[in-house]
């Protein structure tokens, strides 16, 4: 390995030959690891992309043995410039993707989503701990420096929903959407929605869909949120279905694709599943040597 990061070029074969979708990329996380790969019109997975905090030079210590050692998830942000992890293990990290240098990091018990906002904010949902369970901001230009934090129990999600001018975040029994003002040194968040989520609750994973809806997913299945019709519907392909850890969609009309991570051993999988978005035409993709957690598609 070489620096921050390596190219590769393992291919996987997949076990089911599938129609032509094209050429896409993704990323898949898990461990101290982000990898990204390239999935052939042909259904071949090929690993193409790795980076590893161990590895990572420009991060203190702490980070490259504990801190980032096991990431929760890995967003495509800045236009697909730059990754967003967040780690269980007590970290969140802005990296970049053609040098593998960080560029912004915190320490935040129990990260695990966030995504970058206007004006250089950062905004990170925590999970379960101590000194967790809250949703806070952080300028990305200033690590280690939390500007602001709201309560959010079980945070699983954050995301910045630039249509609408909202910030999206997941908890146990919620979806929230707050506006967000003030100034990079000194933000505010208000509430301007909420929603209670369906079924047994327990919010894991929020993602958006090209269409402007979400995909959430619960203890006991995915759902399709509507924030317009104040809804959630059963995703067919994956309701119900536990212990679905990610799911990420990508693409339109006939196009339209998903990807998904079900928990195998305890929290992880051994590899993702890719679909058509309503489920049909299944493709199983092996991961080896990685606790596998997220996949996010890379537009």
């Amino acid at each position: 390995m070489q620096g921050w990061w390596v190219t590769l070029g393992v291919a996987v074969a997949t076990a089911q030959i599938v129609p032509a979708w094209g050429a896409d990329r993704l990323y898949a996380c898990g461990d101290d690891q982000v990898r990204e790969y390239r999935i052939s019109d042909a259904g071949v997975a090929t690993e193409v992309w790795r980076w590893r905090a161990a590895d990572a030079a420009n991060l203190p210590e702490p980070y490259r043995r504990t801190l980032l050692s096991k990431i929760d998830d890995c967003k495509p942000v800045d236009g697909g410039n730059s990754i967003l992890v967040t780690s269980s293990a007590g970290g969140v990290a802005l990296i970049d993707r053609a040098t593998g240098r960080v560029s912004f990091r915190a320490t935040a018990p129990m990260a695990h989503s966030a995504d970058v906002l206007p004006r250089g904010l950062i905004a990170v949902a925590l999970s379960i701990h101590r000194n967790g369970d809250r949703l806070e901001l952080y300028d990305r230009r200033r690590s280690e420096t939390s500007l602001l934090n709201l309560p959010l129990p079980s945070g699983h999600g954050a995301v910045w929903d630039a249509a609408r001018r909202r910030l999206f975040v997941l908890s146990h029994d919620l979806v929230q959407a707050y506006r967000v003002s003030g100034s990079p040194a000194s933000p505010r968040l208000k509430e301007a929605a909420r929603w209670t989520l369906p079924g047994r609750r327990d919010g894991h994973d929020l993602s958006p869909r090209p269409d402007g809806r979400y995909l959430v997913t619960t203890d006991d299945g995915v759902w399709i949120f509507d924030p317009v019709t104040e809804t959630f519907v059963p995703l067919p392909a994956l309701n119900p279905k536990l212990r679905v850890k990610a799911v990420s969609t990508t693409g339109s009309d006939r196009a339209a694709r998903i990807a998904w991570v079900q928990a195998e051993e305890s929290w992880w999988a051994k590899g993702f599943t890719i679909a058509r978005a309503d489920g049909s035409d299944p493709m199983r993709v092996p991961v080896e040597g990685m606790h596998l957690y997220k996949v996010r598609w890379i537009d």
